[in-house]
């Protein structure tokens, strides 16, 4: 790559990252304005706190797995930080229309270093573009009887191929957007760790296949 295009590259990650980040915060900042208004009554007051807790909570789980999925990496993450991490990111959205159920089906207990994780938090962002209402994620991981480093299916009312999960595929990053950039980064993970990915299209369902 390019300097020019490792600069579009990091430019179009980073507004990924604000727009994922921009709607619990700016939830958060309704709920401020919301108990600021002196004519608001006791229920509209317990409606506030409420948006003010889910928006805070979304924040910070959206953010810890950013963090582990875009940011300089860290340390090797256990299954069950990994796990965790995933789970919240995923589970809890700011809607209960969006929430995606994951079904982590690991075959060993030995810690992700964090290129490892880094990768799969990429594979499960891209997954999840997948799911435009929610549904369901099995993602299988250290099985030595799928031949795979790692296979994950995501169901879903209307899941079909999002735009980086068709960015896997990229040539470069010209005429990408945001959101499809992050397909292009993870295949740039996936080769850098010796892991190609494929990714198949069914009816309500996508299936990503890791080497």
């Amino acid at each position: 790559m390019t300097l020019d295009e490792h600069l579009k590259l990091t430019e179009l990650l980073c507004s990924r990252l604000c727009h994922d980040l921009a709607g619990p915060i700016g939830a958060i900042g309704t709920g401020t304005e919301l108990l600021g208004d002196e004519d608001m009554g006791p229920d509209m007051a317990d409606e506030a706190m409420a948006l003010l807790a889910s928006s805070a909570a979304c924040a910070s789980h959206r953010l810890r797995f950013l963090r582990a999925a875009l940011g300089s990496a860290g340390g090797a993450l256990t299954q069950a930080q990994l796990r965790g991490l995933a789970s919240a990111f995923l589970e809890q959205p700011m809607s209960v229309a969006e929430s995606v159920v994951l079904d982590w089906q690991d075959g060993g207990a030995v810690a992700w270093t964090s290129d490892e994780a880094k990768l799969l938090c990429n594979l499960i962002l891209t997954a999840r573009d997948c799911l435009p209402r929610g549904g369901s994620m099995i993602l299988r991981t250290r099985q030595p009887d799928l031949g795979l480093w790692a296979a994950l299916t995501v169901k879903g009312l209307g899941a079909t191929l999002a735009e980086s999960a068709l960015a896997l595929e990229a040539q470069g990053v010209e005429g990408l957007t945001p959101r499809a950039a992050q397909g292009y980064y993870l295949a740039l993970l996936g080769q850098r760790m010796s892991h190609p990915i494929e990714r198949i299209a069914d009816k309500d369902s996508v299936d990503f296949r890791v080497g």
